[in-house]
């Protein structure tokens, strides 16, 4: 964000100016003191690494085994495109869609779209329909569940440690990896950054 512009707090909506600001602070709103942006070095750089490393993350976790049980001598194994199915064949496919959404489409969306953006600009070429692109990212964004998703299985999973022996996947791991890298290409690549890169990309 450039210095001296304005932004609204999405919070209470008051107007800020934006001053010259150093590399890894955070603009505080005067108003309300709720955090609105941090500004990173090399943002562009950092978030195209992060959200590349995020995507190959996310096809390796659907790629791969998440968890196996293990009760009375059977044993199964589900993947994280296996959950949604599972739910589907006892018919709650309103559910079944929104973990499918939530989990998986929404963030291979998101990334997807990102790159898009992200990747012209880092080659100093003008990125198609800049504008379309963020408007996708800024509407799926607040969809994604895949914290919510993680905090949901290890909670599962407390419950039922005791009922069967459970073995985490390599997608387990891919897909925590993946949380970490989304959670930072966010953060960095946050609204007020977004909107600056499509306004130099115009």
């Amino acid at each position: 964000m450039k210095a001296n512009s304005q932004i609204a707090c999405h919070d209470c909506d008051l107007l800020i100016v934006v001053p010259e600001m150093a590399d890894n602070h955070s603009l505080i709103c005067p108003g309300c003191k709720t955090k609105q942006f941090t500004k990173y070095k090399n943002p562009l750089d950092y978030t195209i690494a992060f959200a590349s490393a995020a995507l190959i993350m996310l096809f390796l976790a659907n790629s791969f085994p998440f968890l196996s049980f293990e009760a009375q001598g059977q044993s199964s194994t589900i993947t994280i495109v296996e959950a949604s199915y599972r739910l589907a064949l006892e018919e709650f496919y309103l559910i079944a869609g929104l973990v499918y959404a939530f989990v998986i489409l929404l963030p291979f969306i998101y990334l997807v779209s990102l790159l898009l953006l992200l990747l012209p600009i880092k080659l100093r070429k003008k990125p198609f329909k800049p504008i379309i692109l963020g408007r996708i990212m800024s509407f799926f964004l607040p969809w994604i569940m895949a914290e919510v998703f993680i905090v949901g299985v290890l909670v599962a999973l407390i419950k039922i440690i005791e009922l069967a022996d459970i073995i985490l996947g390599f997608a387990f791991w891919a897909y925590i990896v993946f949380v970490i890298c989304f959670t930072f290409t966010a953060n960095v690549a946050n609204r007020h950054q977004l909107w600056q890169w499509i306004d130099d990309a115009k």
